[in-house]
Formats: C-alpha cells, structure tokens, sequence
C-alpha cells in the first residue's frame, strides 16, 4: 500500500524521491526552533525570524504565483529550493553575532527562505497536478498530495533517527547544531538536482495581460470572489493556518520549560513522521466514506476537546500525549483539505489561484505568530529564566522551575497559547458545512 505502483512512480516517483531525500537529510527538523529558543539572546527573538520569514512569503504568494504560471512552474520550484537552502548555510555564522546584529542577521536569513518558500509554493504542485493530468491520470491526484506527505515523513524519520544517534552517542554543543544546519542544507541541494530531472508538462495558458501585474492581480481577486465554493474552502484553509500557526513551536516551549531532555525532541519528532508514513494512505478512503465536510470537521473538533485538559492537568506527559494526538489529526487533514482546494481550481490558472489563497494563509500564519511574540515578550522576563542553555538541555539534568510561567487561567504560558489556537479552528466548521448544503440536491444520486 505504502509503495507506489509502476505507473505512479514513472509519473511522480521523482517527485516522491525528491522530497524524502531532502527529508532524510534535514537533521536540523527535530531541534530547529529549540535552537532558535535557546541560543538568541532573548526567548521572544526566537519567534522574531519566523514572523518575517512569513512576512515575506505573504508579500510575494501571489507575484510568484503569477511567474511561476506565465513563466515555470518547475523554474519556479527549483529557485525556491535554492533561495532556501543557500539561507540554512549562513545561520550558524548568524547566531555567533551578538545583540541586533544576531537578530537581524538571522531574521535576514529566514526572510530569503520565505522568498524561496513562496517561489516553490503552489507552482510545486500545480508542475506534479499538471503533469498526472498531461498523461489522463487525473485520478493520481488524491494519491499524490497523500503520498508525497507519506514519502516525506519517511525522510523525516531517516532525518530524526540519525540526529537521535548523532545527540545520544556525544556531547552535544552549538557547534555540532551549526553542523546540523549544513547537513540539511545540502539535502535540499540534493532534492533540488533530483527535482531538476522531472519534465514540465503544461496545460495551454492564456496570453500574458498586457495592463500588467496589477490589472491580473485584480482579475484574480474577482474570480476567487466568483467562485463560491472555492472562497468558502480557502476561507476554511485560512481559519486552519491560524489555528495551526504557533502550536508546534509552543509545544516545544512547553516541554522545555517542564524538563523534558532535548534529546528526547528527535524521537518525538520520529513518532510523529511515522504517523506522517502511514496515516495519510488512510486518510483518503476515510474522507471517501465519512464524507467530506464531516471528515474534515472531526478533524478540528477532536484537537479543540482535547486541548481543554490542560486547565485539569498540564503536566509534561500530558503536553507529549497532546502533541502526538494534535500532530495525528493534522496528517488526516491536511493532505485531504489541500487535494480538494486543487480540484477546485481550473488548471490555466492553479498556481495563481492556489498561491493567492496561500498568500492570505501566510497571512492568517503571519497574524498567529505575531500574537504568540507580543504573548511571549510580555512573560521575556520569566521565560529567560526557566529557559535552559544549550548544554542543561541536551544534558538531561536541567531541572524545571515550578510555576515561573504561570499565565492567565492557571495555565502555564505556552500551554494558554495552545488552548487558544486550537480552539480558533473551530471557526472554520460553519464555512466547511456550507458548501456541500448548498451542493447536496444536485450531488445526490441514489
């Protein structure tokens, strides 16, 4: 079930072995914002970086979008990989910098990897969407956006296994993490020389606007708003971005603060890909049968009632059980949300479209880590001091200071922050039913 068939792998199989090689060697995965948290010079800095790495690919989703279509999808991709990975190899040397000029160097760092994010965004799947049609296999599609999460959490457990062995069997210290991020940044160089192998296959475009950017801008702002059912399922795609915004990196707060030994991040993180392996083979056939509007919605109510344990009991294996849970529900959701927004899209105009509703998801993402940085800097103070340095961490002898991060309602800071977040996703479940109420007499066949 896991391995694709053969005319699966001729189609996609590159595609498939691209992601999990570059997977396979980001070692960094398992302790990047750990890193972050630990070594800038304030814990709220940590969030900083992120916050314009998003900025920066919320201003350039749908100027991308509108290249990548009129010029390569595939051109598109492989620049991105490259912005990206050229990025991973100047932070070590960014963090060595002190005061502003660490904060600055690193936040430059993480807005060129935006750029590279919003340029592969969208045209990376409209390039494989394209192709599987090219060849009258749109049925290939379901399969793909399920497979290719399958393929990548595969990587990700070679990724997470080789740094738990790197992090168990020696000190651990800044420089063997700085070595981490060379590691994976010639992982992405070596999925951007295997992506770099796979044809375009166009569908027929319309001819370029000769009012420019502004004018399709515009146009592409009315269609969205035409399209009915489309502006109802991204409004549902924006709600989930903010919901899903901060809760890995508060999750990662959360257990630091509590005790938990950074070593044990990377089988954390090797749980999860293996739920990433093997859910989403599931995933489709389950939405089949559950039906799409249900599925979809089971997947956001089940994360909101278990989050409320936390005002019971927020202990450190409570915080683990949630993470794992949250991280399950997210792998049968997402693959099946973002196969459906595709197949709502005309093809002249997918990676346009779907880079313009990835532009107001970075946008809802952007707004989510905005509110989680002024959370954090209003607790900088109390944080720092339950924050352990690099070394304590990774030592297992760092001993948690109880109660230093108390928010509102009891809740321990990060924790508060994940009850919030989780819950704002249930706002999306009255925009996912209306949809298919509207579309239930003329889909019904018996």
């Amino acid at each position: 079930m896991f391995w694709p068939p053969k005319d699966e792998r001729r189609l996609l199989g590159r595609f498939y072995l691209s992601g999990c090689l570059g997977y396979g060697l980001s070692i960094i995965l398992p302790f990047q914002f750990a890193y972050l948290y630990m070594v800038m010079e304030r814990p709220d800095w940590a969030v900083i970086p992120l916050l314009l790495s998003s900025a920066a690919a919320l201003v350039l989703e749908i100027p991308t979008g509108i290249l990548s279509d009129r010029w390569s999808r595939k051109k598109s991709t492989l620049l991105g990989y490259g912005l990206s990975g050229a990025s991973w190899i100047f932070i070590p040397f960014a963090v060595s910098l002190e005061g502003p000029a660490q904060l600055t160097a690193v936040s430059a760092c993480f807005v060129v990897d935006g750029i590279g994010a919003a340029m592969a965004s969208g045209a990376e799947e409209a390039w494989a969407v394209d192709n599987v049609r090219a060849e009258k296999r749109p049925d290939l599609v379901d399969q793909f956006f399920a497979r290719s999460y399958s393929f990548d959490s595969l990587g990700s457990i070679i990724a997470g296994v080789s740094a738990f062995l790197i992090v168990i069997s020696t000190t651990v210290d800044q420089p063997m993490l700085d070595m981490f991020w060379y590691v994976t940044a010639a992982g992405q160089m070596l999925a951007l020389a295997i992506a770099a192998t796979i044809p375009e296959h166009r569908a027929p475009t319309a001819p370029a606007d000769p009012a420019g950017l502004y004018k399709t801008l515009v146009r592409e702002i009315r269609r969205i708003v035409r399209m009915r059912p489309f502006l109802l399922f991204a409004v549902v795609l924006i709600v989930a971005s903010f919901a899903d915004s901060i809760t890995e990196d508060a999750f990662v707060i959360s257990m630091l603060t509590k005790g938990l030994d950074a070593r044990a991040l990377a089988p954390l993180g090797i749980f999860e890909d293996i739920i990433g392996l093997t859910v989403p083979l599931f995933a489709i056939a389950l939405a089949r049968r559950m039906g799409l509007s249900l599925y979809l919605s089971t997947f956001l109510i089940i994360p909101a009632a278990a989050v409320l344990v936390l005002f019971f009991h927020p202990a450190l294996w409570v915080v683990v059980a949630l993470c794992l849970l949250l991280d399950t529900c997210a792998v049968l959701w997402d693959p099946v949300a973002e196969a459906h927004f595709h197949k709502l899209i005309p093809s002249d105009h997918r990676a346009t479209l779907s880079s313009a509703v990835n532009q107001l998801c970075a946008l809802a993402e952007l707004a989510g880590i905005g509110i989680f940085a002024l959370i954090l800097g209003s607790h900088s103070e109390v944080l720092e001091e339950a924050t352990p340095d690099i070394v304590d961490a990774f030592s297992g002898q760092y001993k948690p200071i109880t109660g230093v991060t108390s928010g509102i309602l009891g809740l321990p800071v990060p924790d508060l922050a994940i009850v919030i977040f989780v819950l704002a996703g249930l706002i999306a479940i009255p925009f996912l039913a209306s949809p298919f109420r509207r579309a239930a007499p003329k889909a019904g066949k018996g």
